[in-house]
């Protein structure tokens, strides 16, 4: 009968020692987490909705286009609006697509894809990529193999701090640059 009793008493002492570890984590979490720099709003950016957000893009302008195209194949503006093309690149992209956001606009050129797993798993050829210097580069979607819906266009690619963002995005030139020779 003691050792039920002792048995009893472990499952309130874990109980207690799970909800102090808990709270002590939450605890440390908070004193040591970075500030938040952000300033939220749109202050200071002529009302470019994100334009003020520091944004996060992938590694090279290949990944980046091909995040675009992922995006609308399976409908997810989430994946790119708000990073990859946030901020300038985001009004240019709905522009481009006579819509009013960036969200939008992903909606839009969703409804014209025919395969939309083919069309998500689009790869940019490094051809396809232009790139001025280290901080800037252009990728062209007329010279990519797209199959499964339309072409998006042209991207213009700017390296930040953290990563490359899509700054300006319009129709492909006629004809397609050739391609570029790493």
């Amino acid at each position: 009968m003691a050792k039920e009793r002792r048995r009893r008493a472990y499952l309130p002492a874990g109980i207690v020692i799970l909800a102090v570890l808990g709270g002590g984590q939450y605890y440390l979490s908070n004193i040591f987490a970075p500030a938040d720099t952000g300033s939220g709003g749109n202050g200071g950016t002529g009302g470019v909705p994100g334009a003020d957000v520091p944004l996060h893009g992938p590694a090279n302008p290949a990944y980046a286009v091909s995040s675009v195209y992922a995006a609308v194949g399976n409908d997810d503006p989430g994946k790119v609006c708000q990073s990859v093309l946030g901020g300038i690149g985001g009004v240019h992209f709905a522009g481009s697509f006579s819509t009013t956001s960036c969200e939008d606009a992903v909606h839009k050129e969703h409804k014209k894809v025919t395969d939309s797993e083919t069309y998500a798993s689009i790869t940019v050829p490094l051809g396809a990529i232009h790139e001025e210097g280290t901080s800037s580069a252009t990728v062209y979607s007329c010279a990519m193999p797209i199959s499964g819906g339309d072409p998006l266009g042209t991207f213009v690619l700017t390296r930040t701090d953290n990563g490359w963002i899509i700054v300006d995005n319009k129709p492909d030139p006629g004809p397609c640059p050739p391609a570029d020779s790493h």
